[in-house]
């Protein structure tokens, strides 16, 4: 059967540990004087860090790290927000939220909708059923019904399956969608669909799946209910249901939940098998991560009054693909990165979170032999830095190896070509307390944005190592923050930042003015839906991010002489 009907195939995404790697270390060891790394938060923390904190677990991947931003998950997917939308309204009793305006909705689903035009809509049906939001359009319910068949039936023709099932199937999820539509299917249809469905359901399969559509379509029609239907499904439970054994599969999963549905349809009493339904369907242990079938035992697992506390595992595998506008992401699985983990450890100690990561301890362990079978000094000396961040055991034997690759692998010479990566080398280094090797300095002309980017980053890696005396060419500090203040309008966050910290490496100090001209653009930066303490990198990034969220924060530090915005205050 096609995903419509049974679990989808899962959709992985894999950040790759190796790709850009390169673009994680830049310059935080400043902060270290700065801000209380520790994890002694006695003192409450603030609401900015609180939410901070919240923000950051959007980023969570499933195997513990972290993605660089919500967006690389992909982008919303119409069938898993249908599901995963209905499945969260059925743990919650309530309707969900989304935060986007309808126009942009149908946009971020205009592909899927051209793919399977006849499904996208019963899913867009779905989605304003979990929120009680209105967003079909007038032209909606004509494209369902163009999908009906004479003999009584509709089909949809994006798939190849065409049995009784798939029909009954289809034809129920038209006549909800058009029935939450507010259109009303033409009386002759209905004779015909009545007419249709007496045949259709002696030729199914006496199964839970095939008698609930059968028992909607007759609902939704005026039509008697189907032959028996009561009987027919405590016989599957006697025959087939109750005989379920373990490992459970995915289609014992789907059935069990149909045959809950379909008893409170029908008003059948289940109360003797609730304890065994419970446990086929069992959250804690889901056979699937596909968001259909997380809101068949959603529903199923409410109607059996099972404890709301066991349905955690799979609102928190759906919440972790929510969007900031409240969709979710089309991937259902999600791998993070070393790069994007560290960028979310820097991130923690700049605005003086705690360290403490439990799962992302786990995670590092995990990943050890790969990371060491890479040999890639980025690599490895990332995933050093942060199981020392998280209080994870290392063997001395990968410690030393991992040292020595980073040296070995620093460069020597720096010119504006290669400054970006020494002065990675640079921040690594000084991350896990080793020395900067001495290196030969050739400087160049800022004659471009690019090469006054450069020059940013020599100055902060000369001053991070301590040998600021060898830069022969100073820039005035005021004409370093001239160039942030023109990043900001329009570059990076994180090339304001680098100038930012390169004036104050040399001498500046910023004014009360200086303060208020700069947070002023930093603020324009700050609106991302569903994430208040992040910041967009760029003006035209269409989302936020990790990376120019940490830059953000460094300027703010900057600019206060201390954590800005984020005290230590409730």
């Amino acid at each position: 059967m096609t995903r419509r009907a049974l679990p989808r195939s899962t959709w992985a995404i894999t950040l790759t540990l190796t790709g850009a790697v390169l673009a994680a270390f830049v310059g935080l060891r400043v902060f270290g004087n700065l801000v209380d790394f520790t994890d002694d938060h006695r003192v409450p923390l603030s609401g900015q860090q609180r939410q901070l904190m919240a923000d950051l677990e959007e980023f969570r991947a499933d195997d513990g790290m972290f993605v660089a931003a919500v967006g690389s998950a992909a982008r919303p997917g119409l069938y898993e927000s249908a599901h995963g939308l209905l499945a969260l309204q059925s743990m919650t009793g309530h309707k969900v939220p989304v935060r986007t305006r309808h126009e942009v909705l149908r946009k971020d689903f205009a592909a899927e909708m051209r793919r399977e035009p006849f499904s996208s809509l019963l899913w867009l049906s779905d989605i304003e059923k979990a929120t009680g939001r209105t967003i079909h359009d007038r032209e909606d319910a004509g494209a369902l019904m163009e999908h009906f068949v004479a003999e009584g039936f509709f089909r949809d023709p994006g798939t190849g399956t065409d049995d009784v099932s798939a029909r009954l199937h289809d034809t129920a999820g038209a006549l909800e969608a058009l029935d939450r539509f507010g259109a009303k299917l033409p009386q002759e249809r209905r004779a015909a669909v009545r007419k249709w469905l007496g045949t259709a359901d002696a030729e199914a399969p006496d199964a839970p799946v095939q008698i609930y559509h059968a028992v909607r379509i007759a609902a939704l029609t005026g039509a008697e209910v189907p032959r028996d239907a009561a009987g027919r499904s405590r016989l599957w439970w006697q025959s087939t249901g109750s005989e379920v054994a373990s490992p459970r599969t995915e289609e014992d999963v789907v059935e069990a939940a149909y045959y809950v549905l379909l008893a409170d349809e029908l008003n059948l009493d289940v109360a003797g098998q609730r304890e065994r339904l419970r446990a086929i369907l069992d959250p804690g242990e889901p056979v699937s991560n596909d968001t259909q079938v997380s809101s068949l035992i959603a529903r199923a697992w409410t109607r059996l009054d099972g404890p709301p506390a066991e349905l955690a595992p799979i609102e928190d595998r759906i919440r972790s693909r929510q969007l900031p506008s409240g969709l979710v992401s089309s991937v259902q699985q999600r791998q993070g990165s070393l790069t994007s983990t560290y960028e979310v450890a820097k991130l923690r100690m700049i605005a003086a979170l705690p360290s403490s990561d439990p799962r992302l301890r786990d995670a590092l362990g995990a990943v050890r032999q790969t990371v060491m079978a890479e040999g890639d000094p980025l690599l490895s000396g990332a995933w050093l830095f942060l199981m020392d961040a998280t209080g994870a055991e290392v063997r001395a034997t990968d410690r030393r190896r991992v040292v020595a690759a980073v040296k070995a692998a620093a460069p020597r010479a720096v010119e504006a070509r290669n400054v970006d990566v020494w002065n990675r080398y640079t921040e690594l280094l000084l991350s896990l307390d080793e020395p900067v090797p001495a290196v030969s300095l050739t400087e160049w002309q800022p004659t471009s944005a690019q090469h006054r980017y450069a020059r940013s980053l020599l100055i902060n890696g000369l001053d991070r190592a301590e040998q600021l005396d060898r830069l022969t060419h100073r820039p005035r500090p005021g004409e370093l923050v001239s160039e942030a203040e023109g990043r900001l309008r329009d570059g990076t966050v994180r090339e304001a930042a680098e100038a930012l910290h390169a004036a104050s490496a040399l001498g500046w100090t910023p004014t009360d003015d200086d303060a208020e001209r700069i947070t002023a653009l930093l603020e324009k930066r700050r609106d991302c839906p569903g994430a208040s303490a992040f910041y967009r990198d760029s003006a035209g990034d269409g989302e936020c991010g990790v990376p120019g969220t940490r830059a953000a924060y460094r300027i703010s530090a900057l600019l206060e002489g201390a954590v800005p915005a984020i005290t230590r205050n409730p």
